[in-house]
């Protein structure tokens, strides 16, 4: 069983503007969060087999709860690259069909449960990325309605949250060689365009 999270998935196609709004919408619908429930006795299992993998043991998973979950959305290395402060952030986010549900034990994040939509429905296929897990709770705070948005090429991750005056991208970590901080939020289209750069650097993989 993988312990890490299976990020490098296929971008899925379609309209990204109504993407984007159906992750706002859905972020822990009854059926994840269902599915999240019914996969913590398979934590527990692989927490007795991995416990420093996975950041918890067999005995704290049995008295795991969840947190509120969060849709994930991909920023693809090309669209990035051609990115200019003009065009809708939105544009840039993928909705990869997958939901990222930290998993807290007495109230303090340990790790997290990952669940892939396959075949219409909800299925839990990773456990673990505490560090990830603990640096998103840290930064959301107790406020849901978050996207945890990816830039896999950069390995950063951000928390985007839709307001009255647009879209804001929040760092879960510093950005080096940047002004981004982390737990700053700050308007979507000024985040990307400091990203560019770091973008038009990269080599390409992955994308």
């Amino acid at each position: 069983m993988r312990t890490a999270l299976a990020w490098t998935l296929l971008l899925l196609a379609g309209t990204v503007s109504a993407q984007t709004t159906n992750m706002y919408e859905d972020q822990g619908g009854r059926e994840a969060m269902a599915t999240a429930t019914a996969a913590l006795p398979t934590l527990s299992q692989l927490a007795a087999q991995l416990p420093q993998a996975l950041g918890i043991s067999r005995e704290e998973a049995a008295a795991a709860t969840l947190e509120p979950a969060l849709r994930v959305a991909h920023v693809p290395l090309d669209r990035l690259k051609n990115y200019r402060s003009s065009d809708d952030p939105r544009s840039l986010l993928v909705d990869v069909e997958t939901t990222f549900v930290p998993v807290a034990v007495g109230g303090a994040t340990r790790t997290s449960i990952v669940l892939q939509r396959r075949d219409s429905r909800w299925v839990a296929t990773d456990f673990g990325q505490a560090d990830l897990a603990k640096q998103v709770t840290a930064t959301r705070g107790t406020t849901a309605g978050a996207i945890l948005v990816r830039v896999p090429a950069l390995n950063l991750f951000f928390l985007a949250r839709t307001s009255g005056s647009g879209l804001t991208l929040t760092p879960i970590t510093d950005v080096p060689g940047t002004e981004l901080r982390r737990g700053v939020a700050a308007d979507a289209a000024a985040v990307l365009a400091a990203l560019v750069p770091l973008a038009q650097a990269h080599n390409g993989e992955p994308t």
